[in-house]
């Protein structure tokens, strides 16, 4: 549950803790006070998108922390799939702080987290009902998955996805070998005429890059003959002077004559013999680089030339280098080759998807069965709560249809079920859907009465209600207020009411105040006990005068409550 809420510096709220107890908690004020404030700076703990123009006038920053306690072992694990351990005492602590940018960062147990992550684990925490999830109720698009969590059939549709997917995708390989005859025989033409043309070419790999290298050297031949000339004599062999070589071996027997008079003489000739190895290495490594040059270099440099014009040629067409070229090759046999075996790989993949598509079927049964049976009892406690409500001659409907494709039923990503709610507000009346007849009264309490179903399914530990007794009043605000009661035995439950009836079953009242502190407004909240909560409903009751028997009919509510 939301055990406790710290925020800084969110429009008219400059500093506010608010701490909650288990049950049932109501938030009561005046219009302006900052109850709406308080609703944001809960969504901003949920991963609600955050905006600069939340953060105070006057302030460069806002942060908004929450604390979590008593988490479920069911919510717990579903945090630690997304990474986030609770701590050892099973708490969270969330925390957003934005920037005067309109940036912001999201902590969770004091680490920093991405803004995904952040709202993933925050939707298992808590759930916040409004206007806005009002109108979602009215989307048929979410009454399949309504139904779903109240069915649990979040494994078998995991299942189904898996394989459906997969048949999705043998399709999408099918349909894209079926190609019309003609142009099937236009591509085949087109890839055999590329692949003669670069196969005749005889290429080889990195042969471009070795031919340049090569024509390089052939068109420098004169300076790096003359070069190459010099190093050899130099170092090695010279027939008009003294090489290095030669001048090593007369010092080498000088050295041996010593032998006798110079002990040092021996080390210092194995040495000179080892640099005349290492200088005669080099002089012929150097002279290897004529090797294969022949004696027509010219003649060379022409079949380089003309070779490496088929290359470039190639390369227009193909691919930048020569290894392109080849890929491009290969690739064009792997796809003649499909082309030519398509027939027999198209039988191959209709089968796997049919193969696929039945075992979808069997799957996809399976969860229309549950649904089927769900939406019935779904229904019925629907409108046992809607009787219960001031709602009694509403009848409620989960809807379930099949759309047929060649006579079978369609599958489609949530299986072959389409859902959709579907009310009666008047005997004799057919059922039509709930988007088309639900006033913003009916939409709350029906949305009420679908929590109140739900909330075992759902799991989550907190349910945050903004003024769901909108457009009602009297004996069926009252039932509301019970309702919210009986619901908070689970999740806790805390609710913005302007209802004196909603507000005296609460186990918990809490009033938001908004008052002038240094010329500038700042909201606060306070905890009533019970003559101040007995103040607060009569203010709501009776507006600017508070008579006597007003405090008397808000004392009476209270005491019926308990």
């Amino acid at each position: 549950m939301l055990s406790s809420l710290h925020i800084e510096n969110i429009a008219v709220i400059k500093e506010l803790d608010l701490d909650l107890s288990e049950g049932f908690t109501v938030l009561t004020g005046e219009t302006g006070a900052g109850k709406s404030m308080i609703i944001d700076s809960i969504g901003l703990i949920i991963g609600a998108k955050a905006s600069k123009e939340l953060i105070r006038n006057g302030e460069s920053s806002a942060m908004v922390s929450a604390l979590f306690t008593e988490i479920s072992k069911e919510t717990a694990r579903a945090l630690s799939e997304l990474g986030i351990e609770a701590d050892e005492d099973g708490t969270v602590f969330i925390q957003r702080n934005i920037s005067a940018e309109g940036k912001s960062v999201s902590k969770i147990n004091r680490r920093t987290v991405p803004l995904s992550l952040h709202r993933e684990a925050g939707t298992l925490l808590l759930n916040i009902h409004g206007q806005h999830e009002n109108h979602a109720l009215l989307s048929s698009s979410t009454h399949i998955h309504i139904l779903d969590r109240y069915a649990q059939n979040s494994d078998l549709i995991e299942d189904y996805r898996e394989v459906y997917s997969q048949m999705c995708e043998c399709r999408a390989k099918k349909e894209s070998l079926v190609i019309d005859e003609r142009l099937k025989q236009q591509r085949i033409d087109m890839l055999e005429y590329q692949i003669t043309d670069i196969e005749s070419a005889d290429l080889k790999n990195n042969e471009d890059e070795e031919l340049e290298n090569e024509l390089k050297l052939l068109k420098n031949i004169k300076l790096l003959s003359k070069n190459v000339s010099t190093v050899y004599r130099a170092l090695y062999k010279n027939d008009k002077g003294m090489s290095v070589s030669k001048l090593i071996d007369i010092a080498r027997g000088s050295l041996d004559d010593l032998a006798d008079t110079v002990p040092e003489s021996s080390d210092y000739s194995a040495r000179l013999l080892d640099i005349q190895y290492e200088l005669e290495e080099m002089a012929r490594s150097v002279a290897s680089v004529l090797h294969g040059v022949g004696d027509n270099p010219e003649s060379r440099i022409s079949q380089i030339e003309d070779r490496l014009d088929v290359i470039r040629k190639l390369k227009r067409k193909y691919g930048s280098s020569v290894d392109e070229i080849l890929s491009f090759c290969e690739g064009a046999r792997q796809e003649l080759d499909n082309i030519n075996g398509s027939d027999t790989l198209i039988a191959k993949l209709d089968k796997e998807q049919k193969e696929l598509a039945e075992k979808a079927r069997r799957i996809a049964a399976q969860i229309s069965n549950k649904r089927i049976e769900k939406g019935r009892e779904l229904s019925e406690l629907i409108c046992r709560e809607l009787t219960y409500l001031e709602m009694n001659k509403v009848k409620f409907k989960v809807e379930i249809t099949h759309e047929k494709e060649n006579g079978a039923d369609k599958l489609n990503y949530n299986g072959i079920d389409a859902v959709e709610f579907m009310i009666n507000t008047n005997p004799g009346e057919p059922f039509r859907p709930l988007a088309k007849i639900a006033s913003g009264g009916e939409l709350s309490r029906i949305m009420l009465a679908v929590k109140c179903v739900l909330s075992d399914a759902e799991g989550i530990g907190t349910v945050i209600f903004d003024e769901i007794d909108t457009g009602v009043s009297g004996k069926t605000a009252q039932k509301i207020g019970i309702k919210l009661s009986q619901l908070s035995r689970s999740p806790q439950v805390i609710c913005i009411t302007h209802s004196a009836q909603v507000a005296s079953v609460a186990d918990n009242h809490c009033k938001i105040i908004k008052e002038v502190v240094d010329g500038r407004a700042r909201t606060r909240v306070e905890v009533l006990e019970t003559e101040d909560r007995v103040m607060e409903l009569a203010r709501i009751m009776g507006g600017v005068n508070i008579t006597e028997s007003v405090i008397r009919s808000a004392r009476e509510l209270l005491e019926y409550k308990s």
